[in-house]
């Protein structure tokens, strides 16, 4: 078996011959980067070590990195990791390294984290509905989920039901499903509100949630949101009518009161009579698997923590001059790259990558050291959705070093012999999952074991939003690709131009911030008056200058996750297009 690894909800899962199963939930089929996956394995491979521009062999590559480590205060040094690859020896045992050292590390928020910490303040954790629970609805609600693009299995077992999408945009998902309603951006909260007032009048709710809502007009609802009383009522009404399951996407944690919308809209299940069992986030954290013990947090803590939201500013500042990056891109992710761009151009970030691919964060790197993709190596692999532990066995010949060689590699030069970083790593695998019903013989005869939801069970109505913030009239806002996943994939599917969608502007120009601005090619489509439009693998501008310099360091109240999709914008300039000169008489 072999399963996808990649940042996705569906983690497919392969036979050796690289095909999907017909197993449910995947049901034989995969998306279109699963497909070209075999085909993209050998283009744009770092072949080997690379120092400023040179190749050299791995033990010189280590030896350089270590030496500029070894010159740099432990308190300006910083890991920058994240889910490039789910496996559990890709992304997470690696860390243990940086933490022996006491490194910097980041609060790997840049995607669901604000989701997973609102959710758990009523549930008690983030835990939802398992692919069996889609698979029995009669409705679904798909709100701020690009789901027929990014979650095509979930999609599939909605396929024959009546789907709803609530969305900024007429998405692909709303395209395709039954209904779909078009909010303003970072409004997902006061249509709860609304909704839940609503309810109230079917259903007993809480006192002190009722309190809550009806703090909120529903004249003040209809002017933040867009949608009219009809279009709200109509909402609440399939709600109390269909009982739907909310698949809430992830996008909804990168807006303002992004938390407050998650958890206010999770309640709405609860009021229906479904708990968990109506919403649909992300299951990571109910399967029990010892994430801490296997990044070595358990023994060894980071100096401190840098919000994923906060890492430009900080370099920005000087307070950080190394960094190691392993598994991610953040030149692609994070707010304000261009400063991290900046500083290793100007001598002030010293910047490592390990990476298969010769990503944008790895073409600027001063090392870059080459990794072996899911295809060449033994790991084991999980899922937010559904309940497999994946063993990976490789069906390709190993290139470059694996994430755990390397990490024993830079132990090794710089003399550290700590039990952490000794200790086998199948020993560690095997107690990370210890409270999954899945043990690693098993895993390891089988390929493919079912864990068992590991988490307590709770609820509490309380503690309620302390209020609600009216969002900005102008916003850009991202959105996935079908044919990408963030920035992977632009070795098969090319480039895309810097095209910002909207309702008003044609023609080349610049998009303004509080940051500064971006050169792009803004392009006129169906889209509400002040929503701007990207696609998130879109990453430079016709300059050069990354999308996500426009970020700001804003971060969510919960989880601490970059608000991207609350990217206020204060300004367009529309270039003048210059005419062609005219052709007069015999000139040539």
């Amino acid at each position: 078996m072999i399963a996808c690894t990649r940042d996705c909800y569906d983690t497919c899962v392969f036979d050796q011959n690289y095909r999907p199963i017909r197993d449910f939930p995947f049901n034989g089929f995969t998306c279109s980067r699963g497909n070209s996956d075999l085909k993209r394995n050998d283009l744009n491979r770092v072949n080997n070590p690379v120092i400023e521009g040179k190749e050299v062999d791995l033990k010189t590559a280590v030896t350089y990195l270590v030496k500029e480590l070894k010159k740099t205060k432990i308190s300006e040094v910083i890991h920058v990791d994240y889910d490039g690859n789910q496996g559990l020896l890709t992304w997470y045992f690696p860390a243990r390294l940086w933490n022996v050292l006491g490194a910097v590390t980041t609060d790997y928020s840049i995607c669901s984290s604000e989701g997973h910490k609102a959710l758990s303040m009523h549930y008690g954790t983030s835990f939802g509905a398992l692919p069996e629970d889609f698979a029995n609805q009669k409705a679904f609600v798909f709100w701020g989920s690009e789901a027929s693009v990014s979650f095509i299995h979930g999609w599939f077992l909605a396929k024959d039901k009546y789907k709803v999408t609530i969305d900024v945009r007429i998405s692909e998902t709303a395209r395709k499903s039954d209904r779909y309603f078009i909010i303003k951006p970072s409004s997902d909260a006061y249509l709860a509100v609304g909704i839940i007032k609503l309810l109230s009048k079917k259903f007993k709710i809480d006192d002190n949630l009722l309190n809550f809502v009806e703090r909120f007009s529903m004249d003040q609802i209809v002017s933040i949101t867009g949608l009219s009383e009809g279009e709200i009522e109509e909402i609440a009404g399939i709600y109390s009518e269909m009982s739907p399951l909310t698949v809430l996407g992830f996008a909804l944690g990168r807006t303002l009161n992004g938390g407050e919308a998650i958890r206010l809209i999770s309640l709405i299940s609860h009021i229906i009579g479904k708990g968990r069992k109506g919403f649909f986030y992300s299951n990571t954290y109910g399967w029990g698997i010892d994430f801490d013990y296997l990044r070595g947090t358990h023994e060894h803590s980071p100096s401190r923590v840098v919000g994923m939201a906060e890492v430009g500013k900080e370099v920005e500042e000087g307070k950080l001059k190394f960094m190691f990056v392993w598994n991610s891109n953040p030149i692609h992710s994070l707010p304000g790259a261009d400063r991290i761009v900046d500083a290793v151009r100007e001598g002030g970030l010293f910047l490592v990558v390990h990476d298969p691919f010769w990503s944008e964060t790895a073409k600027l790197a001063n090392v870059v050291i080459p990794a072996s993709t899911f295809l060449e190596k033994h790991d084991v692999v999980y899922s937010y959705w559904h309940q497999f532990l994946v063993y990976n066995a490789p069906i390709r010949q190993p290139k470059g070093v694996t994430e755990v060689e390397l990490m024993r590699e830079i132990s090794k030069e710089l003399g550290i012999n700590e039990r952490c970083l000794t200790e086998d790593e199948w020993d560690a695998i095997d107690y990370a999952i210890r409270n999954t019903g899945v043990t690693l013989t098993q895993l390891k005869e089988k390929g493919l074991a079912k864990m068992i939801p590991h988490y307590l069970e709770k609820f509490s109505i309380t503690p309620l939003p302390e209020k609600l913030i009216p969002p900005e009239e102008k916003l850009l806002v991202y959105g996935g690709h079908p044919n990408y996943t963030n920035s992977q994939f632009k070795e098969i599917y090319g480039d895309r131009e810097a095209v910002i969608y909207n309702s008003e502007y044609e023609g080349e120009g610049y998009l303004i911030t509080e940051k500064g601005e971006v050169r792009v090619t803004f392009r006129k489509g169906n889209l509400p008056k002040g929503v701007f439009f990207a696609y998130k693998n879109f990453l430079f501008d016709k300059e050069g200058r990354p999308i996500n310099s426009l970020s700001s360091w804003e971060k969510g109240k919960y989880g601490g996750t970059p608000l991207l999709n609350y990217t206020k914008i204060i300004g367009v300039r529309i270039e003048e297009r210059k005419e062609e000169p005219k052709i007069v008489g015999d000139s040539l």
